[in-house]
């Protein structure tokens, strides 16, 4: 697993599923050596190495602590100058816009973490299933009022500023990568693409102009098949 680089990124990992459990570890920060941050979130299936992805699908099964992967559970390094990463996945219930549980405390840490950086910027990206797409023609707003669900409860719970929040609309063009397609039931594929995605950088500005390879990895898809509405 390739080591960090020196100007390595500050990074927080926030990962959740629907009935999930939240730990977190966080190291100390210093002046000296970089700060890293990595919130996980237990799971009712088997994460032996805790960095948010299942073991049947897990490609580096032994990732250690303080790492940011990708949806194969392999170490994303992320260049550029200091920068706050955090991600939390949040899941609905089908044909819903409201948060199946209340991931209280997966907010309260990315208040804590949002009101330290201030200058950090929060991209949060709607999705929806490609069957709530078909069932009706209304459904094609479904995906943008799970993203408001999240900013206006960053807003409205968290005192997050709205000018730090750009919302973006994915439809079902992105489907979850973390997902076992052996799966006989397509309610356990299709649960994984009712979700929202909340990223926040104090590095990435503009999803149109991704200078790192790590951002492009990260931010990548996003910004291919998301528009931003708000």
């Amino acid at each position: 697993m390739m080591g960090m680089k020196n100007c390595s990124t500050l990074l927080l990992l926030v990962t959740s599923i629907a009935l999930a459990g939240c730990q977190t570890t966080v190291t100390a920060p210093s002046k000296v050596i970089s700060q890293h941050e990595n919130i996980r979130t237990m799971q009712a299936e088997i994460d032996s190495d805790g960095d948010g992805v299942l073991d049947d699908i897990d490609e580096c099964p032994e990732t250690p602590p303080n790492v940011v992967v990708d949806a194969k559970g392999c170490e994303i390094i992320i260049e550029g100058g200091e920068a706050l990463e955090m991600e939390l996945h949040g899941f609905f219930a089908p044909l819903s816009s409201r948060l199946i549980n209340s991931y209280d405390k997966e907010f309260a840490k990315i208040e804590e973490k949002l009101n330290e950086y201030l200058d950090a910027n929060i991209f949060i990206f709607g999705h929806l299933s490609s069957n709530e797409l078909a069932l009706s023609k209304d459904n094609d707003n479904l995906s943008r009022q799970r993203a408001l669900t999240i900013k206006n409860r960053l807003i409205t719970e968290h005192h997050i500023e709205s000018d730090r929040i750009t919302t973006y609309d994915c439809l079902d063009r992105y489907p979850s990568t973390n997902i076992d397609l052996s799966y006989d039931d397509p309610e356990q594929i299709e649960s994984k693409d009712r979700r929202v995605v909340f990223k926040a950088s104090r590095q990435v500005k503009d999803l149109s102009n991704l200078k790192y390879a790590g951002d492009r990895e990260s931010y990548g898809k996003y910004a291919k098949h998301c528009e931003p509405f708000e």
